[in-house]
């Protein structure tokens, strides 16, 4: 299966997200890559899984 893909010139609004500097606990995603959907089809352009934000919250105290 294919994974969606922004436009040409849109910048997924995740990938401002400061989480990504961490892997996510959930999906597995290395830093700096975008979290993906719990079944691993569809990549989450949107946001992050919320263990990913906590685990980046955790490393920055």
């Amino acid at each position: 299966m294919s994974q969606a893909t922004p436009l040409p010139g849109d910048s997924p609004m995740a990938a401002r997200l400061p989480a990504l500097a961490v892997a996510c606990p959930t999906c597995g995603a290395a830093p700096d890559a975008l979290c993906t959907s719990h079944s691993g089809t569809r990549t989450r352009f949107h946001d992050v899984h919320q263990a990913r934000t906590a685990a980046h919250q955790e490393q920055t105290r």
